[in-house]
């Protein structure tokens, strides 16, 4: 006799043994009873989960038959092979014949999804109207494929992911009839792999029966699967956890390269390994776990840790069947985790910073790494905390210009030798008008590479004087929006004189007379226009007379 693999030999033939979609065999069942049944029918979810097995079940009780593939009225079609606008015209013209012996004519159509536009286009008005004794079961796995004028014109059921439980109490009826020995962990590692599907599950128990014989064993099934073990999946997060590359690199040589685990199937387990760590660390796991136990013996790690490694692994997992050497690109991912900082809320750097006393260095700023979300990545941001004296205080100069002076005096180190320091000293001694005058062009460059806003508003400016202490400028031809504007980078410009010309002074920005000709008025007006200089600053942009 010719072997019948699990998922037919024990596929449901009445709706009793339909495990975990009560929800709708019971519908069904209603329906049946009194008399209730719809022209169409969608039976949508994930693959493996019973919606063609229900399609037959419900087609066989309205035609009241004990076996469907001897029926000429119930008729099924797979949408992939027979998608084109041919094969439902075709159908269109069979629909008014009479059934042969049942009382309904009956279509399973397969993966619906799969149909062209004019195909359904052309199903339509006969899904809309069909005559009395025709009935449509449309099965898919993504309906969302699907034109809502089709999916409005049936009665929709959503089929459910099978939990652990509902497959686990299947395989362990089977199992017995089988006669064969198990034991209950061996059974979660196959509806763990199985992943909500009963017919995967079914397939890879038809697997470990063949490679465990008579006795089935949770070493056996982690081996014929490929599934990895918890134990090592927790050696592998604390070295990401501890930075320590070697032994994540070791891990990786000898569980992808030397055992030949699936990519996919180890960025999948990991995945679910982390969110046992994340449900633990909320209290949602079972006691005494190795994840437990690990995780009372070290607090340090955050949830959010674990969130970040979870979402980076996930957009690997997506870009994967992209990549051609993706061993590689898991590799370099799992030392790229190594690498990353932990994650520190901003307030407790706020925290931290309020309890240090850092007023004997006004002059410095604080910088904390924080971690934040950027779309579907996690990406470094610097949080600036700036002493609020440190701000830049405003000197009336005359009616006409405002003189603004930088507070942000670097100071010299102390502890340099003397005879470098006076040689420093010299040279900022020597640093006279013409000089400044001069390098005014590469001072402009060096604030273009940082800020091109910043560099586009000094495009007329001049060097009034240079002292010992600081430098004064004048910017001419500027409205007062834009030096507004201008004096919020103060800093930066300080930054670019005393780098470009190896100095430490303070920088003084004086506004020259605004200029405006009779046939620029309007420009000028526009300019200064509140909305548009926001968008300017906005987006880093230039006006271009």
């Amino acid at each position: 006799m010719t072997y019948k693999v699990l998922a037919l030999k024990w596929r449901p033939i009445h709706f009793d043994q339909i495990i975990g979609q009560e929800h709708i065999t019971k519908s069904l069942n209603n329906a049946i009873k009194f008399n209730r049944i719809s022209h169409a029918f969608t039976f949508s979810g994930p693959r493996g989960v019973g919606k063609t097995t229900t399609a037959r079940i419900l087609a066989k009780e309205l035609n009241s038959v004990d076996d469907i593939d001897l029926s000429f009225d119930i008729i099924e079609m797979d949408a992939a092979s027979n998608r084109g606008i041919d094969e439902i015209r075709s159908l269109r013209e069979n629909v008014s014949i009479a059934p042969a012996h049942g009382k309904y004519k009956i279509y399973i159509i397969d993966e619906v999804h799969m149909l062209t536009k004019e195909a359904f286009n052309a199903l339509l008005k006969t899904l809309e109207e069909p005559p009395n004794h025709v009935i449509f079961i449309l099965a898919t796995t993504d309906p969302y494929k699907m034109p809502s004028t089709i999916l409005s014109r049936t009665q929709r059921y959503d089929f459910r992911r099978l939990s652990i439980d509902d497959i686990k109490k299947q395989l362990v009826i089977i199992l017995k009839s089988e006669n064969k020995e198990f034991n209950d962990k061996s059974l979660t590692l196959i509806a763990r792999k199985a992943d909500g599907s009963m017919r995967d599950a079914l397939g890879y128990l038809d697997q470990v029966m063949n490679y465990c014989g008579d006795q089935i064993n949770f070493d056996e099934v982690q081996d014929v699967l490929g599934i990895i073990g918890d134990s090592l999946y927790l050696d592998l997060f604390n070295s990401v956890c501890n930075k320590d590359i070697k032994n994540v690199t070791n891990i990786m040589d000898r569980t992808i390269n030397l055992g030949g685990v699936s990519i996919p199937d180890f960025i999948s387990d990991f995945n679910r390994f982390l969110r046992n760590v994340l449900y633990c660390m909320i209290g949602r796991s079972q006691k005494d776990s190795i994840v437990e136990k690990y995780l009372q013996n070290n607090k340090n790690i955050s949830q959010l840790d674990v969130i970040r490694i979870m979402e980076l692994l996930m957009k690997l997992e997506v870009e994967i069947k992209f990549i051609n050497h993706s061993d590689l690109a898991l590799e370099l991912l799992m030392i790229k985790l190594c690498k990353l900082d932990n994650v520190r809320e901003i307030s407790d750097i706020i925290n931290n910073l309020k309890s240090n006393d850092y007023s004997s260095n006004k002059d410095d700023m604080v910088a904390g790494s924080v971690e934040i979300g950027h779309k579907d990545n996690y990406v470094n941001e610097k949080v600036v905390l700036e002493q609020e004296e440190e701000k830049p205080n405003i000197v009336k100069d005359d009616a006409d210009s405002n003189k603004i002076k930088s507070d942000f005096t670097d100071k010299p180190e102390i502890d340099q030798e003397n005879q470098n320091e006076s040689i420093e000293r010299s040279e900022m001694d020597n640093l006279t008008q013409d000089i400044v005058s001069d390098r005014l062009g590469d001072i402009i460059n060096f604030i273009d590479d940082k800020n091109s806003k910043t560099a586009g508003f000094m495009g007329d400016v001049e060097v009034v004087s240079v002292d010992a202490e600081s430098i004064q400028i004048k910017i001419n031809n500027i409205s007062k929006f834009l030096y507004d504007t201008l004096l919020k980078d103060i800093s930066l410009i300080k930054d670019a004189f005393n780098r470009c010309l190896n100095t430490k002074r303070n920088i003084i920005i004086i506004k020259g007379k605004e200029l405006i000709s009779e046939n620029k008025k309007n420009i000028k007006i526009e300019e200064e226009h509140p909305l548009l200089m926001s968008a300017v600053e906005k987006f880093d942009g230039k006006i271009i007379k």
